[in-house]
């Protein structure tokens, strides 16, 4: 590169051909490259090519799987390339710069081993008919995007290749697999948001199937018989939510390490089969709304190390076997609402770190659990007091409790306490006790509608969520410096509060109909520009003022900004996302830039906007980080 521009004096002769290195590969960089991919032998120049066309920016095993039977060592292929500097390995995962797979790719076209539409070159877009791959009987890779452009998708396929070994057709429009299709060769499917209703008839020979993927296919209702998937690997089927059962066939899948079944709505129970499979480490049952009970034979996929039933709100009990899971890290009943006392005794496991009990309204004691316990979330339940032994749980770091009259018998615990849920209608005032909680880190007071006030805070808090306090008027804090801070729906803040939470709040939402006057730039719109000192690097707070368009909206706040200077456009995403704010009408948006180095020039423009398009930027503004002194 550095010989390219050799004799090109000024940056404006780099600006202008930048451009023209990037989307086409000269004559003199096109022979350097060249000369390193003759010295390959046939076999690596073979897997040049795979990685330039389909498998860049890939894991290493999942090349070496899908390439297994085209090369005698793929592992010592693409150490070859590394060394050549063909390719860089990171971490694991496979690299390739833009210019080495453009020449790749290049080659690669002469013989149409794959498709990826990412990377179609073929003028005036891609068409495909029903018959599209009839004459493609090579073909081992087809990935497909529906949103793409340039691809043109036919309703109905009468024909996909049986060679192939990658299946990747997100938003597949057809309600089943061509009838003639044989997966035989097939390692992954991988078809979210699909229109399947199932993928074909009868038993089908995929013994080399280690993926399939079908989240968020609404239509999917079947899983076809998996009898012969002895090498399955993961299973998705989050989001399939007309799914109402799984095959017993499922437990033939010997080798299943992970199972996705989240937000399938419609399923009923789980086939008692799949206690057979005996490999399975990862089972996600949450959302599963229609979920009446866990078989008895789950104790037997003694493997498992996370358990999800969260949200599972026809869930009553657990069978008692759950207690044999000895190796389970991780267990969530999140907002389990009908799960009843008393949870099985042998819940009571040494390997379980993390227990998620919230919003499980009707347990009312503190569960048997071990010592070993890292993280223990008890808010939204009945339970009132905290065992002394907590204060020996050493490895005890996130401890999420509800607030009760009673929590003052549990002293003991206070500096154990991270999480705070106060969910009393009733009160008005929280004493100066939560001081004492040294390690709280979230307090949660959203409809608390009778509160007036807030007393100082602990340090070590960094999220306030106090959302549809309607009477809250005043904060005794001094600062609020590194807390995130919901406050919407909170009109009744009095000035010197508002002025706290604006001044202080790394990032915040609070009631205000205009740009506070604390903002030293200020624009009507969506856009401004600031004027600085073209030398230092200044810490800025950003803030916009949203209305809504054209009626409600249940998206959640995510807040943009571009960065203009001169010629260049940055756009980043604020941290306002992170703890997913709702979108209020008339509510202000305060938030860290923390990009600092963009915004020490002359001048730049700053350009806002919400993701939700119901909703638009009013007026935005901008000001210095409190304490920092800034010389124009």
């Amino acid at each position: 590169m550095g010989s390219y521009f050799r004799g090109m004096t000024s940056r404006q002769e780099w600006e202008m051909e930048l451009p023209r290195l990037w989307s086409s590969v000269t004559g003199e960089i096109e022979s350097v490259l060249k000369f390193s991919y003759d010295a390959l032998c046939d076999e690596d120049k073979d897997l040049f090519i795979y990685i330039a066309c389909f498998f860049n920016d890939e894991w290493i095993e999942r090349v070496e799987e899908f390439l297994a039977e085209n090369f005698s060592n793929v592992r010592y292929g693409l150490r070859v390339l590394a060394d050549k500097s063909l390719i860089s390995i990171d971490r694991g995962w496979i690299r390739m710069h833009n210019l080495l797979a453009r020449f790749g790719r290049e080659i690669g076209n002469i013989n149409v081993i794959g498709i990826d539409c990412e990377y179609s070159d073929i003028e005036g877009g891609l068409y495909k008919n029903d018959k599209a791959f009839e004459k493609m009987s090579n073909l081992q890779f087809l990935r497909i995007g529906d949103t793409h452009p340039r691809v043109h998708l036919p309703q109905s396929l009468k024909y996909l290749p049986q060679t192939l070994r990658l299946l990747d057709w997100d938003g597949f429009p057809m309600t089943s697999l061509p009838s003639n299709f044989s997966p035989e060769f097939l390692v992954e499917i991988y078809m979210p948001s699909s229109n399947l209703e199932k993928l074909w008839e009868g038993n089908q020979t995929i013994r080399n199937l280690k993926r399939m993927y079908f989240r968020d296919s609404k239509n999917l209702k079947e899983v076809p018989d998996l009898s012969m998937a002895t090498n399955l690997w993961k299973l998705d089927l989050s989001g399939c939510s007309s799914l109402v059962e799984l095959p017993p066939s499922i437990g033939n899948a010997t080798n299943l390490n992970e199972l996705f079944l989240s937000r399938c709505s419609s399923l009923v129970e789980l086939s008692s089969s799949i206690g057979t499979a005996t490999k399975l480490k990862r089972l996600n049952l949450s959302d599963c709304s229609s979920l009446v009970e866990l078989p008895f034979s789950i104790g037997n996929a003694t493997n498992l190390t996370e358990l999800d039933l969260g949200g599972c709100t026809s869930l009553v009990e657990l069978p008692s076997s759950i207690g044999n899971l000895h190796k389970l890290l991780s267990f969530t009943l999140k907002d389990c609402s009908k799960i009843e006392e008393p949870l099985p005794v042998n819940i009571n496991m040494k390997s379980l770190r993390i227990l998620d009990l919230a919003d499980c309204s009707l347990l009312k004691t503190f569960p048997e659990v071990y010592a070993n316990i890292q993280r223990l979330s008890l808010n939204g339940t009945a339970i009132q007091k905290l065992p002394s032994s907590i204060t020996s749980w050493t490895h005890l770091y996130h401890l999420a409790v509800p607030y009760s009259e009673n929590l003052m018998t549990s002293l003991h615990a206070f500096d154990l306490i991270t999480e705070l849920h106060v969910c009393d209608q009733r009160i008005q005032e929280l004493g100066p006790w939560i001081k004492e909680m040294t390690r709280l880190r979230k307090l949660v007071i959203s409809g608390c509608t009778k509160l007036v006030s807030l007393p100082q805070l602990p340090d070590s808090l960094r999220y306030l969520e106090a959302e549809n306090c309607e009477s809250l008027e005043r904060l005794d804090s001094s600062s609020l410096q590194d807390v995130g801070a919901n406050f919407g729906n909170c009109f009744k803040l009095k000035q010197e509060a508002r002025e706290l939470i604006i001044r202080t709040c790394r990032f915040a939402v609070l009631p205000g109909e205009q740009m506070p006057m604390y903002f030293l730039w200020q624009a009507t719109g969506s856009s401004l520009l600031m004027k600085g000192n073209g030398m230092d690097p200044i810490p800025l707070m950003g803030c916009v003022l949203v209305v809504n368009k054209v009626g409600d909206s249940k998206e959640e706040m995510d807040v943009y900004y571009c960065i203009k200077d001169g010629t260049t456009c940055v756009r980043h995403r604020s941290r306002i996302h992170s703890q997913r704010f709702p979108v209020l009408n008339e509510h202000l948006y305060t938030f860290e830039i923390e990009e600092k180095e963009v915004c020490c020039r002359e001048s730049s423009v700053f350009e806002f906007e919400v993701r939700d398009k119901k909703w638009e930027v009013r007026e935005c503004g901008l000001n210095l980080v409190a304490n920092y002194d800034f010389k124009i």
